[in-house]
């Protein structure tokens, strides 16, 4: 079979290797798709290390085409699968207490860790989440992804009737849009890019907004909430002036989610007094729990979300490289990666 493997910053290679077999208590999945999430965009950069040489990817679909004998789960050879491809010890403080998408040795060397750029990889069946034939595979590899931002909503305690500031009209700035519109909240989405604001409003945004300009984002807000500010805001962009102007135009009580992660570690760009006098809460999310990956299947399953406006490409496995490189552009939302050359 064969694999994309990262063997240092910026240098991807192609490689053929022995397809694996299962063992008694594993799958073995055909990949169907992978994306080129941020994470796979900085290991190729050099800001983010694990290690190396590395098969990357995690934003994964596929098929069951093997399973270990004693396998006591309800997959099936043939099923259709979206991977959950953070790895857990369920051992670790994290794991026993609800935060296995803190696992503190997802990414430790020795295990399996990433690895679906790659035509085929052996999963632990709580790995595989099966889904409806009817959901093309193109689409299950944006589970993880949409598992991430559920989690992000839920830190936010998001209701319905509500009105959540998303800042930042990426590819998961997007996707935090069709997860708080389906919570039946109002979205408001701002950037700097006028063509990432037209792809929130034509996807359903309330109001759109351009960050550039801090006085009228003051203004439109004040505007559109009558007087009282929004009640949340996720930060999706690494844009640190997202975080200032956020604050800036939060309701009081409101909750603030810092969703993105940053190549280097920012200061806070804001006074205490700021959270303070408002009572701002402010917190973060990394990743997902398996009850998040859930939820984000189930959304995918049921059609309640549609995520084919945000595939910019697919590209095959051959020219991973290349796939990788057109994500990190800016004007790029999801590539995904095929990997049956057929």
């Amino acid at each position: 079979m064969k694999q994309a493997v990262l063997v240092e910053p910026e240098q991807i290679e192609i490689r053929e290797t022995e397809q694996p077999k299962p063992s008694e208590n594993e799958l073995l999945i055909q990949i169907a798709y992978c994306g080129v999430c941020t994470l796979e965009q900085r290991l190729y950069s050099g800001h983010r290390k694990i290690y190396y040489p590395i098969v990357p990817g995690h934003e994964a679909s596929g098929v069951i085409v093997a399973k270990g004998e004693n396998v006591h789960t309800h997959h099936q050879i043939g099923d259709y699968v979206a991977l959950d491809l953070v790895n857990r010890c369920h051992n670790c403080y994290n794991c026993t207490t609800g935060k296995s998408n803190l696992c503190k040795n997802r990414f430790k060397k020795g295990q399996r860790v990433l690895g679906a750029l790659s035509e085929y990889m052996i999963v632990k069946p709580e790995q595989a989440f099966v889904i409806s034939e009817n959901l093309p595979l193109e689409q299950a590899a944006f589970s993880e992804p949409l598992a991430c931002c559920v989690r992000s909503l839920q830190k936010l305690k998001l209701s319905a009737g509500e009105d959540v500031l998303i800042s930042g009209a990426g590819t998961m700035g997007l996707l935090h849009l069709k997860l708080a519109k389906a919570m039946g909240a109002r979205a408001l989405v701002s950037d700097i890019d006028p063509k990432k604001l037209e792809k929130a409003k034509s996807m359903g945004a309330d109001a759109v907004l351009n960050a550039a300009d801090e006085n009228a984002l003051k203004d439109t807000i004040e505007r559109f909430t009558g007087g009282k500010g929004v009640n949340c805001c996720a930060i999706t962009t690494s844009a640190i002036a997202s975080v200032k102007s956020s604050c800036e135009i939060m309701a009081d009580g409101g909750r603030i989610n810092i969703y993105t992660s940053y190549d280097d570690d920012p200061a806070f760009p804001m006074g205490l007094n700021s959270i303070h006098r408002k009572e701002l809460q402010l917190t973060g999310s990394e990743g997902r729990t398996e009850t998040d990956f859930y939820t984000s299947v189930a959304l995918l399953n049921k059609g309640i979300i549609s995520v084919d406006d945000l595939i910019s490409e697919i590209v095959p496995l051959d020219d991973a490289e290349r796939a990788v490189a057109q994500a990190i552009a800016p004007d790029s939302y999801r590539i995904l990666v095929k990997m049956d050359q057929k």
